[in-house]
């Protein structure tokens, strides 16, 4: 499901390098979703 970013939307970061392989947005875009926060 694609998640509209909107004002009220938290972004959050991965910082690091390399980060090309990282499954970390992807871990942590399904958590914020089953928290239902609004995170990205």
């Amino acid at each position: 499901m694609k998640r509209e970013i909107t004002g009220h939307t938290v972004l959050t970061a991965l910082l690091g390098s390399p980060v090309g392989h990282s499954i970390s947005p992807a871990m942590h875009n399904a958590a914020f979703e089953a928290l239902g926060l609004d995170y990205v």
